[in-house]
């Protein structure tokens, strides 16, 4: 089989990692890192890339004209730049590896699933999600009644963001900068992989009338207690069109973070994964943990795309389409939300400690948790600082925003 070669946009920020993994993948004989596109190597990209064979170039446009050999492309740029550069791609004859969010608005995200369809070109998404170990068994457990009819599943985020996460590049918690829409916050981030994961699961356990389950209405309260644009603490409800309930919890404000997890509850128990690809099933009155992790979550969607490219694999990890469901849901939150609301001084301590929390909210992990454990929204725990929305529906939804207030 001949090695596939590859193509990197954006060799900075977290497509380091990828440049990392990619340089590790090529001397193992996995891959061939073909070309790479910058604006400007850093001195440890340039590092990793001396004495390889990999040309370096700009303008990414002149790579895709040049490499036309190349098997795929992987695209680790800004967000705002996520759909041109993936469509450009496409166009030029390649298939696609996007960072996530795929996109910052549903009618991106459409134009990239349109380009990919009209030129037959696939487009994977690099949503850190369970994986097929940890789906399998997930599924068995639910298929075998070992939690019973499932109720409703929960996700969680405690994180911390220093000050400095906020500085790390001029488009950091903005909802717009430079007249592009970027959404750079808590859930469409650093949390999306959690949000992502618990749609993917949703579309696992429901559609029992056959079609599969998707968003169809969204209720979210988004908060900031840092000085950004975005939020950086949500609570939200979705509700999906065969009947399931999903709640999601983050905040970039802890002190005290925890493993990201997502819960699935039924009628007679209840069943976890979490970040280390571990699934907990509480049934019977017994607790079993299955350690299902798989590798390395790139290299995973990369022979994954590898596979599906040349036609071994039927299925991409997370392919476009999957992806949408992410982004349908995320701008349902913006909407139902309105705006970013500042919780008030009072209840925020802020720290330029590069340990600490940016800004600390008063209680915020025993808030979190019990607006978690109870299925609520932060206005309905009664956290003085949360303010209630009001739901917003998304079916035939195609154009952000709608109720959002982008300039606020």
């Amino acid at each position: 089989m001949t090695i596939p070669q590859v193509l990197l946009i954006g060799a900075g920020g977290f497509g380091l990692s990828h440049l990392r993994e990619l340089t590790r993948l090529e001397d193992e004989g996995v891959l061939r890192l073909a070309a790479v596109s910058d604006v400007r190597l850093s001195d440890n990209a340039a590092a990793l890339l001396e004495g390889r064979s990999a040309r370096s170039y700009v303008d990414y446009r002149e790579m895709l004209a040049s490499e036309r050999a190349a098997d795929f492309v992987i695209v680790s740029t800004p967000i705002q730049l996520h759909a041109p550069m993936a469509r450009d791609a496409m166009e030029a004859g390649h298939h696609v590896l996007l960072e996530k969010p795929p996109a910052a608005t549903i009618q991106d995200v459409d134009a990239i699933l349109e380009t990919s369809r009209r030129t037959g070109k696939l487009c994977a998404v690099n949503f850190f999600a369970p994986s097929g170990a940890a789906l399998e068994r997930i599924s068995e457990a639910i298929a075998a009644g070992s939690i019973g009819a499932v109720q409703n599943i929960k996700g969680i985020s405690l994180l911390k963001r220093a000050s400095a996460y906020f500085a790390r590049t001029p488009w950091a918690g903005k909802l717009r900068a430079n007249g592009n829409v970027i959404l750079d916050g808590a859930f469409h981030n650093p949390a999306a992989h959690l949000l992502y994961s618990m749609l993917r699961l949703a579309v696992l356990t429901g559609g029992a009338d056959g079609r599969a389950a998707e968003p169809r209405r969204v209720t979210a309260e988004l908060y900031h207690a840092n000085p950004i644009q975005s939020d950086d603490t949500t609570s939200m409800r979705i509700e999906m069109s065969d009947g399931m309930t999903l709640c999601f919890y983050v905040t970039l404000c802890a002190k005290d973070v925890e493993t990201q997890r997502i819960r699935i509850e039924g009628t007679d128990g209840a069943i976890e994964w979490n970040y280390k690809n571990e699934v907990t099933v509480w049934s019977g009155g017994r607790t079993e943990i299955y350690e299902c992790s798989m590798g390395g979550n790139l290299e995973l969607r990369y022979r994954n795309l590898i596979r599906a490219i040349g036609g071994s694999d039927v299925d991409l990890d997370v392919s476009i389409a999957s992806a949408r469901l992410f982004t349908l849901a995320a701008s349902g939150a913006f909407e139902s939300a309105e705006r970013i609301r500042t919780v008030p001084g009072a209840f925020v301590r802020r720290s330029a400690d590069a340990d600490e929390p940016g800004a600390y909210i008063e209680d915020i992990e025993a808030t979190t948790k019990e607006a978690f454990a109870a299925g609520k929204l932060y206005s309905e725990i009664g956290a003085p600082w949360a303010v209630p929305s009001t739901p917003f529906e998304l079916e035939g939804y195609r154009f952000f925003p709608q109720r959002f207030r982008l300039d606020e």
